[in-house]
This record gives C-alpha cells, structure tokens and sequence, in this order.
C-alpha cells in the first residue's frame, strides 16, 4: 500500500493536517482539498487510490461531491463528518460511500480503516477454480476489468459495492452472515452494526437486479444473511 495517494477533503485545518502526517508515517502520499469543488477538480488531476471526504464543507457539501465522484470513478470515499445520525450513515453509504467515520475519532483508527478499504479480498490463487470472468444470464462480471455489464450496459460500482458482489456471485449458493461478510469485504474483525451490510446490499439490487423489490440474484437468507444465486 506503501505509496499510494490518499485525498484529504477537510475544511479544518488542525484536522487535515493530523490526518497528513498520521498518513504519511504510514508512508502514503497525501493531497489536501478545503471545498468540494476543489476536490472534485483533484480527483480528476490526482487521481488518488483513496478519498477521505468531510460531509461539512463549504460550497458543495461531502454528499454531493460523493454523489459526482460517482458518475465518474469508483475510488474508495471514506466519509469523515461530526454528523452521528444513523441516518447521514445510510445517505453516505447510498450515495457511494465505502466508510463513514464519525469525529472526534482516532488517528491510528482512521489509517487502519484506510488500509482495509484500500485492501482488495483476497479469495484464490487458483485461477481454474476462480475465472476472470462470471456470466449470469444478462449480469456480465469481469473480475480483471473490474467492470459489471447488465443487458450489454456497463454499471457503475463502487469498491465496497463491487467487492461484495465478487465475493458473493463467486461463491453461488453458499450462504454469508452479516459478520462474515463485513470481516471478508471491509477487512474488520469487530462487527459495528449490519446497516452498512444492509445498504450495500441495497445499492447492489438497485444497480444489477431487473426488479430490487424481487430480486434474483442477491437473496435475503431471513435471519442469517444473503446468498447469491444464478438465475
């Protein structure tokens, strides 16, 4: 992970710069935006691995910056914000967003949280047993490219979201808890709430099932957690 790029978009400036030096002890490279549509003109010039994006700021705030990014990249965006309600959790995560961090919070924390949004999963090395590509009648994975194609269109993911729909359509019919599946995708042993399983899982539906409501692929296993299926 060692120097990849890492956007800092945060108004307070004691607050930037603590997270830039606990970042760059961690030896990534860090650029620093103030506003929202300074960030948005960074991730086009930096092009960073990670964007650290306060929900508060001047001009366009966090949700709608995130909300653009989309249209655009699936960088990782781990939210930052004073904002505790559950509620601004969902509305981040729905918008894209692969983490929400609440302040005051830990330095040493946020860089661990960096690091495992940063951190692909890691499944197999046997390339037979795990193709490079999953084909499920109009759903189209390619595991390389990263890419998701519904009906021949191409569908705009982001990490957590992609991730979690590799892990689930590579492993068809088997079962995963809340817990196993926030330990394998988000890479945190400690298992905060199922909400951000929940919305994740919610976002998916929207983008690659035909009807969310009803969906085909991605299935609720009441009491447990969800099950990918192939038709």
């Amino acid at each position: 992970m060692a120097g990849q790029t890492i956007l800092v978009v945060e108004d307070d400036p004691e607050i930037r710069d603590v997270i830039r030096l606990y970042l760059e002890k961690h030896k990534f490279a860090v650029a620093l935006a103030e506003r929202g549509d300074e960030a948005l003109q960074m991730v086009r010039t930096v092009q960073p691995d990670l964007i650290i994006l306060d929900v508060l700021l001047p001009g366009k705030d966090g949700f709608e910056v995130c909300k653009e990014i989309r249209q655009e990249t699936s960088v990782p965006v781990l939210f930052l914000s004073c904002k505790k309600e559950e509620q601004d959790k969902i509305t981040g995560l729905t918008l894209g967003g692969d983490d929400y961090i609440t302040k005051p919070f830990s330095p040493n924390e946020l860089v661990a949280r960096v690091q495992a949004n940063l951190r692909r999963p890691f499944f197999s090395n046997n390339q037979a047993a795990h193709p490079t590509k999953l084909e499920f009648g109009a759903l189209h994975i390619d595991l390389l490219s990263r890419t998701v194609k519904v009906n021949d269109a191409e569908i705009v993911l982001s990490k957590k979201e992609f991730d979690l729909l590799k892990f689930l359509a590579g492993r068809p019919g088997q079962t995963f808890s809340h817990e196993e599946l926030f330990r394998e995708i988000w890479g945190q042993e400690s298992f905060n709430d199922t909400r951000t399983i929940i919305v994740h899982v919610s976002n998916l539906r929207k983008k690659i099932e035909t009807d969310p409501s009803n969906p085909q692929h991605i299935i609720n296993v009441h009491g447990v957690g969800y099950k990918f299926l192939l038709s």
